[in-house]
């Protein structure tokens, strides 16, 4: 393992500085002490300096009116396995980042434009959160340096092509949890399926596999030849690790002993042993440029709960599959249910009522709806927001729909496409009687339907959705029995409605 990797993750040290530019240096000079612990390249060290100045100028700029506003900063660093992260709360005017205007080339623009731009880039990812009364509280990520897998094994020959690959491989003796030494050849395995073309980067990297693993976030199990081949995985991946949802994914084969049914075999030891995890729900991301995940995923006894329409770029490649796709990957969320969820009234947007109980119905569970449908919005908005860089999508949890909603979600949706992500999703709580009522704004700021996500991140979770300016050609969308083919023709109908 990388030298890296032995430098210890670090309780968080808190930090409380006036909001003056006074103070950059001081908390610059402490991000410096876990920067150089975390062992940090020139190029990475230089990116932090400057992302902490220009999020702080930011900061007093808009939050502190440069000054005339008095208050303080509230900081958080943590060095973690895998990554730095900074936390910021600041508790000053209200503001958002579509405050600041775009950055161009012609110099227009004032100074803020600029610190944003070069914040965005400084930073391999960032989440900003709405709280309300309690500020807005801002997480900047920064991923260690460790050794990618073509830096391990650069000597290693290309992957087989699947009609040169051997007549009779070694047989399949047992399909037990991934070993820590074995990391290495997990990634060799994705490059297999899929080239340096998958979406979880972190796969490339063994020692944060390693890291995944100590932390309870990640499980994965293998299926091993009788001379010690990793021949198939598919893993258990969590938010955290007594989350309540827990994601099936990363099923892969080599294309020696595809035909076996191996990615079934290791899957129903995942199943039975997701049932020892804190999880109440599985659920998977079943591309839809083949039938081929949707199938496994329907054998294994999940159904479909909601389309995510361009949720992967049109980058991600299957190998002896296809090599390139001609849009965005859409994929269906299919879940099946491990443990009762929590008993909630939900109260269901009128015009979706219908579609949800066919989706709770898929997954065995009944929906317990609300007499009351209507409940006045109080108070102000609050919602957190996540980019995902590997994908390019935002996720925004709307965590309280207040009078101010429709100006609040019109907002976040225009500085999200500011920042030129490719789909917007938005979720919504049906055991918030406000939840009809939000679904409607929501669709009149241009978003419509996906489905219903139990567990994520509450138990019954409604999902919207927004394409930033991309068109979608439904009939490329393989959906996979009766109600597949269903939900798809909803969604379609539904962006129809919402956008004319």
């Amino acid at each position: 393992m990388s030298k890296h990797y032995a430098a210890f993750p670090m309780l968080p040290v808190h930090l409380r500085v006036p909001a003056d530019k006074a103070f950059i240096p001081y908390v610059q000079h402490s991000m410096r002490w876990f920067v150089d612990r975390a062992a940090m390249e020139s190029r990475q060290r230089f990116a932090i300096d400057l992302a902490l100045e220009e999020l702080m100028l930011t900061l007093l700029r808009h939050a502190f009116d440069d000054g005339r506003e008095q208050g303080d900063l509230e900081f958080s660093i943590e060095l973690r396995s895998t990554e730095l992260k900074l936390e910021v709360v600041c508790r000053g005017l209200p503001f958002d980042l579509s405050m600041v205007p775009d950055y161009g080339p012609d110099g227009l623009e004032d100074e803020a434009a600029l610190s944003i731009l070069l914040l965005k880039r400084m930073v391999d990812r960032y989440h900003l959160y709405n709280e309300g009364r309690g500020g807005y509280r801002m997480e900047l990520e920064w991923s260690r340096p460790l050794t990618h897998v073509k830096e391990l094994d650069a000597s290693a020959p290309p992957a087989e092509p699947l009609e040169h690959a051997r007549a009779t491989p070694p047989p399949i003796v047992e399909i037990r949890p991934l070993r820590e030494d074995e990391a290495l050849a997990l990634a060799r395995l994705i490059y297999r399926s899929y080239g340096y073309s998958y979406v979880s980067d972190f796969l490339y990297y063994p020692e944060r596999i390693v890291a995944r693993m100590r932390e309870g976030l990640m499980h994965p199990w293998v299926a091993v030849s009788d001379k010690g081949d990793v021949a198939g995985h598919a893993a258990l991946m969590m938010s955290s690790r007594d989350a309540a949802a827990a994601e099936w994914c990363i099923g892969v084969v080599d294309p020696r002993w595809r035909g076996q049914g191996l990615l079934k075999s290791i899957s129903e030891k995942i199943i039975r042993h997701a049932a020892t995890t804190s999880a109440s729900i599985l659920f998977v991301h079943s591309v839809t440029n083949h039938p081929h995940t949707q199938k496994s995923a329907m054998e294994l006894g999940f159904e479909s709960a909601a389309l995510m329409l361009g949720f992967a770029p049109a980058s991600l490649q299957f190998r002896h599959i296809h090599d390139t796709l001609p849009q965005r990957e859409t994929v269906f969320i299919a879940v099946r249910v491990l443990k009762p969820l929590p008993r909630q009234t939900v109260y269901l947007p009128e015009r979706h009522a219908g579609a949800l109980h066919r989706l709770a119905a898929g997954l065995a569970l009944n929906l317990t709806e609300a007499l009351v449908h209507t409940q006045p919005l109080q108070g102000s908005t609050t919602f957190d927001s996540m980019i995902e860089p590997a994908v390019n999508v935002a996720i925004v949890n709307l965590t309280h729909s207040g009078e101010d909603l429709a100006q609040a979600l019109a907002h976040e949706r225009r500085r999200l496409c500011r920042e030129k992500v490719d789909v917007i999703y938005l979720n919504l709580n049906l055991a918030d009687p406000s939840a009809p009522a939000a679904t409607q704004i929501a669709e009149a700021e241009g978003f419509f339907l996906a489905g219903l996500c139990p567990m994520q991140p509450w138990p019954y979770t409604l999902t919207l959705q927004f394409p930033n300016n991309l068109e979608f050609d439904y009939d490329l969308i393989h959906s996979l029995g009766e109600h597949a083919q269903w939900l798809k023709d909803y969604v379609r109908q539904e962006q129809l409605r919402v956008h004319g």
